[in-house]
């Protein structure tokens, strides 16, 4: 996972798009969640898209990749990624026990 989030960071530093760009571009991934969800689901006016199991597995990788390259954009802090996540994760735990 350590290879990834390196690529990662290093396609951040490359990627052109300003913050508030990348943040429309996160609005538009987790719509395409949405839309993948409703046609998977068969709802009304969505079914006939088709879209199944891998379109939305396919959509939650892109939300979480532009996600993370727009927190690289925020931070060069070697480890911050790993104490939010664990900050938002016991919080998380602690809302669900």
């Amino acid at each position: 996972m350590d290879n990834y989030l390196e690529r990662l960071k290093k396609l951040s530093d490359l990627e052109p798009k300003t913050l508030e760009q990348m943040a429309l571009k996160l609005s538009e991934e987790a719509g395409e969640v949405s839309q993948a969800v409703l046609s998977y689901s068969d709802a009304s006016g969505s079914s006939y898209k088709q879209l199944d199991k891998e379109d939305i597995k396919e959509e939650c990788v892109d939300t979480v990749l532009v996600a993370l390259s727009l927190f690289y954009k925020l931070s060069d802090r070697e480890g911050e990624l790993q104490e939010l996540l664990d900050k938002k994760m016991t919080k998380w735990e602690s809302n669900i026990s």
